[in-house]
């Protein structure tokens, strides 16, 4: 029957959480945490705030406003995780006004939401082809914390081809203590 496909698509949109418009007070409160400055606020007193917080977080980090107010945006975001969180992380990423500090913030965010199975995918094309080598170095040190095993010979590679390849030392510290410690699929070295 042709309408059944049409009615499992319309449960599934439903399903989803659109995200909720934040309240002046969700906002505020979204706010004042990520201006704390005991460090990072966890999830959870995100989460406590209700509907609306992770489009709060979401106003934030799109904003031209502080990039450090956006990175924690960010991070809150990829604690949070989920699929809102991810295209944010995203659209982020891919633009072309935000600094490359809230952009570099948005690939590791993102490695962190697309996880193992996932990170090669979606970090691969960023650590290849990013116009900014700021933002490479970001993907590949995202690529090795999450998939080492699929990323590291990517991420070598990559480092190798750079104007300064200092800038993945990061990354490639990673990669070598994967290596040690025999990460599943990681080619001694």
């Amino acid at each position: 029957m042709a309408l059944a496909p049409i009615l499992v698509a319309v449960a599934l949109a439903a399903a989803q959480d659109p995200g909720a418009t934040p309240s002046p007070e969700v906002k505020e409160q979204v706010r004042a945490l990520l201006g704390a400055i005991h460090g990072p606020v966890s999830p959870e007193a995100f989460r406590a705030l209700g509907p609306g917080a992770d489009e709060a977080l979401a106003e934030v980090a799109r904003e031209e406003g502080f990039p450090s107010r956006r990175l924690r945006a960010l991070e809150a975001l990829a604690g949070l995780g989920g699929a809102r969180a991810e295209a944010v992380h995203r659209e982020v990423l891919a633009s072309p006004t935000a600094p490359r500090a809230v952009r570099s913030g948005a690939a590791r965010g993102l490695g962190q939401l697309a996880g193992p199975a996932r990170a090669a995918a979606v970090l691969g094309p960023v650590l290849e082809q990013d116009r900014d080598p700021v933002v490479r170095a970001a993907a590949a040190e995202a690529l090795a914390a999450a998939a080492p095993a699929d990323a590291c010979g990517r991420i070598r590679a990559r480092a190798g081809a750079e104007a300064v390849p200092s800038r993945f030392a990061r990354a490639l510290t990673t990669c070598e203590r994967a290596d040690r410690a025999g990460a599943p699929g990681t080619p001694a070295r």
